[in-house]
């Protein structure tokens, strides 16, 4: 790779225009010939370069020299990144402090940037995130300069976008670039961990052969690691998988084994996924009692394990499944609990979606209807529009039963709407 676009991207960092770097050893016509790659600059003009940026002479001058022992650290922190978060922060910083002296070598650097901006991303500290991927990652990356780029540098681009567009909920996006993942010559950890995410992502577009095939390979890769926690958590995934197509024994029978290995190991938050999923089972089939002592298993060792953020999801369900069996004082005062605890627009939402029909139990039409129009108007403009559909029918029912016929077909027909698009 060329040393081209280095140069752009630190001349412009420092707010210089050309004119302000060229002088006797370089002119402004040449040095954007260098800066778009249509010259190699000597040994003079890199001397000029780095002495108008500021940095080190080195930096600049060896930039085709792959650094060996630098690349062993650099794979080592893609290992962590991947595997165990926690222990890519102090190689972070190390490469952070000898920036300049280790990462001369262009690829080397793009290979840095992007291992960076995913730990960024993955360790949710999204304004530095941000700022890596604008500043830098972006000017390096667009166009085709990655065509000529080492394959690790390719697999640290994909892994980075995987995890980018993972986060923005474009799920398509996700699974095309960990698809990209070349797994030739990486650790079986690596290998699992990415194969377990693909599995994720195909479930996520409703891609359940490819889901089912990647979780079973994520199970071998885990089995061979001896990794009883990660196997428990693809037996879960594979639960849900099931129970997103309605086959629920299946489903059952996956999560049975996952609760079976997890309650071995006492560990409790992942027991929590595998009880609140065992509840939807349970509501889907119709069994609402069995749900109600699943999910309420679930908060309860969601309460006793600290999982604040993870609540909201069964205080949903839990409310609609207290609803179902008429226990109107325990979904009033679930609710209740629940809104105190709401700290994002979503969750107050999709959590009041779930207490509509205490408002339609107790015959509060007016409260019942607003409380509809609300979630319909928020859910409009939100990227999951999935509640939409059974809104507009709750809304379509209401209106039709209080003789407001014309309003009532709207909301029929918004509803056949939902439908189409869904298919």
């Amino acid at each position: 790779m060329d040393i081209g676009r280095r140069i752009n991207i630190y001349r412009k960092k420092n707010n210089l225009k050309l004119n302000d770097i060229a002088g006797a050893s370089v002119s402004p016509a040449h040095l954007s010939k260098i800066e778009n790659g249509y010259r190699r600059p000597g040994s003079a003009t890199l001397s000029a370069i780095s002495s108008a940026l500021k940095l080190p002479m080195d930096f600049f001058e060896d930039y085709e020299t792959e650094d060996i022992e630098v690349q062993h650290v650099l794979t080592q922190l893609e290992q962590f990144i991947i595997t165990d978060l926690s222990k890519a922060g102090p190689l972070i910083e190390t490469l952070e402090d000898n920036y300049f002296n280790y990462l001369s070598n262009v690829s080397q650097e793009i290979y840095y940037l992007l291992l960076k901006c995913a730990y960024y991303c993955k360790s949710k500290q999204y304004p530095k995130a941000h700022y890596t991927y604008d500043s830098f990652v972006k000017p390096y990356v667009e166009g085709q300069h990655l065509t000529d780029a080492p394959v690790y540098v390719h697999n640290a681009f994909h892994y980075c976008q995987g995890i980018r567009f993972y986060q923005s909920s474009n799920f398509e996006e996700s699974l095309s670039h960990y698809s990209q993942f070349c797994l030739e010559g990486y650790s079986l950890s690596v290998k699992a961990a990415i194969t377990y995410n693909i599995a994720v992502l195909s479930s996520a577009v409703k891609d359940y052969i490819q889901a089912e095939k990647s979780s079973q390979k994520a199970i071998n890769y885990y089995q061979t690691l001896n990794q009883e926690s990660e196997v428990s958590m693809v037996y879960n995934l594979i639960g849900v998988l099931y129970l997103n197509q309605e086959k629920f024994k299946q489903a059952l029978e996956a999560l049975s084994e996952a609760e079976c290995r997890l309650a071995k190991l006492g560990n409790k938050r992942m027991l929590t996924q595998v009880y609140h999923n065992k509840g939807l089972i349970m509501r889907k089939t119709g069994n609402q009692a069995a749900a109600r002592d699943y999910l309420e298993k679930a908060l309860e060792l969601k309460v006793q394990e600290g999982l604040v953020a993870q609540k909201q999801i069964t205080y949903h369900s839990l409310c609609k499944t207290y609803l179902e069996l008429e226990l109107l004082d325990e979904a009033n005062k679930l609710y209740s609990t629940a809104k105190e605890e709401v700290t994002q627009a979503l969750d107050d939402h999709y959590l009041l979606e779930a207490f509509l029909e205490f408002y339609n139990k107790t015959n509060d039409h007016k409260a019942y209807r607003k409380s509809i129009e609300t979630c319909i108007d928020f859910f409009e403009q939100n990227a999951d529009k999935e509640p939409l559909e059974t809104l507009y029918l709750k809304l379509g029912d209401h209106l039709y039963k209080t003789g407001r016929y014309k309003k009532a077909a709207d909301a029929y027909i918004s509803h056949i709407s939902q439908l189409e698009n869904k298919s």
